[in-house]
């Protein structure tokens, strides 16, 4: 196999080892996704089912967004697929009904007990100032055993569209509310919150406090695409808040998650029947020293692409581990476009043309340009390409990162 004409590490890793004194063992996913009418309907289809839960066991906590069933029942019957054949189970912790009209929907935070456990819930009032469609149930959670995570709110949000821009401005009430409530700073804010395409424009971030309080840092880019659909849309974000929870972020992995991509599902209607949205989740540490808990805003693009194990006969996976890591780093964006190409071309089964195609799509449409959240873009700044090949799932992920500064 050919390599890249550029310096290339290999890093060979055990899942969840850990890579210096105070590092966490086993991070904490969490995610946000709207499962776009989630209700009888789609929970009677296995085939759509299966691939839900398939894509739900990835985290240790998700929100999922737009429950409406009247008889309440698909929550729950949902839990039971999810934890079907499992020992290491979830729970359920679910918000009433809510919505201005005889449409309503439901917050649904499934959970492992194993990681995280459940402090108290929060229903935020809007009874009186009735600011959102469907109001924020927040969940506290902390951590168990030798995990380090602060105790947080998670707050989540399906914003209506055509309110999008007052809704996400009005996270901030939430936020200063629960904080004055219950003395709690540290947050995870996400959700569906429709902010991009013809709901929030570049115009609307300055008549929205949640971005220009610098209380709240947002770490989902305004470039990434979080649905299934053609568009190009960032309507699903992250959005953290309090020193304690920047500290448990991991650097850069705030990211939608690609399922069909990542799961090799090519047939268009099975991803419709799922849903317009895709996760997007972020990483959280245990226990982790100062220096390396620091929060370095950045954006990356990723492509999956599936592979067979002969693809991956060259490479030498040591006895101990499951994956493969190779990183290298160019010191521009044109470097790092020749480094990709020149990888590619010597590695088609691991990233094939098509994979390119759609890297340098992404690449080519903003995904690493993000001045709205991060300021003027840096040509100059270093640039990271990992490729991260896993032997059990046959599959290969091209992630080129950018860091940039804040503004």
């Amino acid at each position: 196999m050919g390599w890249s004409p550029f310096a290339l590490v290999v890093i060979f890793a055990a899942l969840g080892s850990a890579q210096g004194t105070g590092t966490v063992q086993n991070p904490v996913r969490i995610g946000a996704w709207n499962l776009q009418r989630f209700g009888p309907t789609k929970m009677g289809k296995p085939e759509v089912v299966a691939k839900i839960v398939q894509v739900m066991r990835k985290y240790d906590i998700i929100v999922i967004l737009e429950v409406v069933d009247a008889d309440e029942q698909v929550p729950g019957l949902l839990l039971n697929a999810l934890n079907s054949g499992l020992t290491n189970t979830y729970n359920l912790t679910i918000s009433r009904r809510l919505g201005r009209t005889s449409y309503q929907e439901q917050y649904a935070f499934y959970w492992k007990p194993s990681v995280v456990r459940v402090n108290f819930t929060y229903q935020y009032n809007d009874t009186v100032l009735d600011k959102f469609q469907f109001e924020p149930f927040i969940v506290v959670f902390e951590g168990k055993f030798d995990r380090n995570l602060p105790r947080f709110g998670f707050i989540p949000l399906h914003a209506k569209p055509s309110d999008a821009v007052p809704e996400i401005d009005a996270l901030v009430d939430v936020y200063n509310t629960f904080k004055q409530e219950t003395g709690i700073e540290d947050v995870i804010i996400a959700g569906d919150f429709n902010a991009g395409c013809t709901y929030v424009g570049g115009n609307d971030y300055p008549k929205i406090r949640l971005f220009t309080d610098p209380r709240f840092t947002w770490l989902i880019s305004d470039h990434a695409d979080t649905t299934t659909e053609a568009t190009t849309c960032p309507y699903d974000r992250i959005v953290a808040a309090g020193n304690k929870m920047l500290s448990a972020t991991y650097d850069n992995t705030a990211q939608p998650y690609y399922f069909d991509e990542d799961l090799g599902i090519t047939n268009a209607a099975l991803v419709d029947d799922i849903s317009d949205h895709y996760p997007v989740e972020v990483l959280l540490k245990g226990s982790s020293t100062i220096d390396s808990s620091k929060v370095h805003p950045g954006t990356s693009i990723s492509v999956a692409i599936s592979v067979t194990p002969a693809d991956l006969s060259n490479f030498s996976f040591s006895s101990t581990t499951n994956f493969m890591v190779m990183s290298w780093v160019s010191p521009n964006a044109a470097a790092a476009v020749s480094s990709i190409e020149a990888f590619s071309q010597s590695n088609p089964n691991i990233l094939s043309a098509e994979g390119l195609a759609v890297l340098l799509y992404k690449y080519n449409n903003g995904g690493l340009t993000d001045s709205t959240l991060h300021g003027e873009y840096y040509q100059q700044g270093n640039h990271t390409v990992t490729v991260h090949c896993n032997s059990d799932h046959n599959l290969c992920t091209t992630t080129w990162t950018v860091f940039t500064p804040i503004n």
